[in-house]
């Protein structure tokens, strides 16, 4: 059975993601009526939507004219968050070209792995970062000149540096099959599986995607009463901005006619200090920082009372928090679901609609099937794997065919790797997860990349990788099963000493927090597969507490 979304369908315009972002917000918001009120913000410095615009001109002049950079080249943003990010991303895409976003806390070798497959021509970072994007570089085999990579702060080479005026060839997308068809961004997901896969979005997938964020918004009475008398909305942008949530949510909030107050390195109290300081109305999370506001007696020293609205993603939201959080901090608690693929949003639920733990309907365009392990299409309140289809699955994986093919059916529908079901109300609730993905604190963690790297241990021999629960942190962990050698069994601190090895090649959100067991034998299947639901079962089968690094 097909569910359709419940929303009104929306027109997606057949135009380039910079092109409809300047021209909606002109037209529809208040930056039309004043193009000199603040868009974007951090720290002491700020932009005005005719800031943004100029500049994003200035940056795609001076990559054209100074850096010969073409349609179709790759540019890197390997940042934190920054009011230069849209203003990169945007120029980027004036000139016909795509941009891949980094985590720029990777390590070398985790970012060597995006490099050497990109190919990047241009690289835009900090100079924090400079020393492990450099040793990225050499790792990946690349060769690209220093002069091709910018920081956003000051120094040699930087942003201001590039900026030009002189006349640029601007791409201009105009009809369906060229949005639709033409790259705008890579970012990279774990998929279903394995390692890190770069997920090409078009131009037609991020303004599809726009349209369905705002008429999800619109249809919201509740949140319009609730925020509607601001002149000027605030958002507090904690999201990264290389994941696909925080670019939606930026883009979002310029087209909402909001100042996107940013934060780059994140903690409570400065979360909370921004909150009060800005009076924000709006911040977009994952459960970890509900979890805080609820809990934490920090939250007694700010003044928090210009929040109006929480929104949930990323990560699923148990409904006893939610309804904690909407209690103690009088806002309305939403849930969103999305995942890279789909740009990301699928679904989300309304302000002060009595249906905790829910999804929330599908967002507009978009439908949805639930399948068996057969294939079969199941009906209301039958649990399956969820599937959906709408103008926000992206193209595919970049330069990996076969994954694509096992992710996206030849109708269109994406595998989401979820499971749950649909209500008679058109409200989505998520069960389990069939794929095997660890999400901690809204990030993705492939077990299969930890197992490679802990084979390369020397003392380990096999090892597998599940995720745990982990109450305190409202987060999936990941802990390890490893088979060692016989000479390194006995020694003391084995454990330690490999989970600690391992932290020093990934990055924070990797470490293994759940833990290293030792285990005689990895359960396999016939064919060699781990069978990690049987170690799954065993670590529910327990009740003793578990042990945290």
């Amino acid at each position: 059975m097909i569910f359709k979304s419940p929303h009104t369908s929306v027109k997606i315009p057949d135009l380039d993601l910079p092109t409809f972002m300047f021209t909606y917000a002109r037209k529809n918001t208040v930056f039309g009526q004043n193009p000199n009120l603040i868009t974007m913000i951090q720290h002491s410095q700020s932009l005005t939507f005719a800031d943004f615009e100029r500049q994003t001109d200035e940056f795609a002049s001076g990559l054209h004219n100074n850096l010969e950079f073409q349609r179709g080249d790759i540019l890197a943003a390997i940042l934190p968050n920054t009011p230069f990010y849209p203003i990169i991303t945007m120029g980027t895409l004036l000139l016909g070209g795509v941009v891949n976003t980094a985590n720029p806390a990777y390590t070398a070798r985790e970012l060597s792995h995006q490099l050497k497959m990109t190919q990047p021509k241009v690289i835009v970072t900090m100079h924090d970062f400079l020393a492990t994007t450099q040793e990225a570089i050499k790792l990946s085999g690349l060769s690209i000149p220093k002069s091709h990579i910018i920081t956003v702060d000051n120094g040699d080479n930087s942003l201001q540096q590039i900026y030009s005026t002189r006349h640029f060839p601007r791409v201009y997308l105009t009809a369906k099959k060229q949005t639709a068809q033409t790259p705008a961004f890579i970012v990279f997901s774990s998929g279903t599986s394995g390692a890190p896969k770069g997920v090409v979005l078009s131009h037609r997938n991020l303004v599809a995607n726009a349209m369905q964020f705002l008429e999800v918004d619109r249809a919201d009475y509740k949140l319009a009463q609730a925020v509607g008398h601001r002149y000027q909305r605030r958002w507090l942008q904690v999201l990264p901005m290389f994941h696909i949530y925080g670019i939606l949510v930026t883009n979002a909030g310029i087209l909402t006619g909001a100042v996107v107050v940013m934060m780059d390195n994140f903690n409570f109290p400065g979360f909370c200090a921004l909150l009060q300081d800005h009076k924000a109305d709006t911040v977009y999370v994952a459960p970890p920082i509900i979890l805080a506001l609820a809990k934490s007696p920090e939250v007694k020293k700010y003044d928090l009372s210009s929040l109006k609205y929480i929104n949930s993603g990323a990560a699923p939201l148990g409904k006893e928090l939610q309804a904690e959080a909407e209690r103690k901090l009088g806002v309305f608690v939403t849930q969103g679901f999305g995942m890279s693929e789909a740009s990301p949003l699928i679904s989300r639920s309304a302000c002060g609609v009595n249906t905790p733990g829910s999804i929330g309907p599908l967002c507009s365009n978009t439908e949805v099937v639930f399948i068996d392990n057969d294939g079969k299409h199941l009906g209301v309140n039958q649990t399956g794997e969820i599937c959906i289809r709408g103008p926000q699955v992206m193209l595919g994986y970049y330069k990996n065919e076969a994954a694509t093919a096992e992710t996206i059916q030849s109708d269109g529908y994406l595998h989401t790797g979820d499971i749950g079901y649909i209500d008679a109300n058109n409200n989505i609730y998520i069960t389990d997860r069939k794929k095997e993905l660890i999400k901690y604190k809204g990030f993705q963690i492939a077990p299969a990349e930890l197992e490679s790297l802990l084979t390369d241990h020397p003392d380990v021999i096999d090892a597998a990788v599940i995720p745990v629960y982990d109450e305190a942190r409202v987060s999936e962990i990941p802990k390890a099963f490893v088979v060692v050698r016989s000479e390194a069994q006995n020694r003391i601190g084995i454990n330690a000493e490999i989970a600690g090895w391992l932290a020093t090649r990934v990055i924070d959100y990797k470490k293994l927090r759940g833990g290293v067991e030792l285990i005689d034998v990895i359960p396999k299947s016939a064919t060699g597969k781990i069978l990690r639901r049987v170690l799954k079962d065993l670590e529910a089968s327990r009740k003793s507490p578990k042990t945290k690094l």
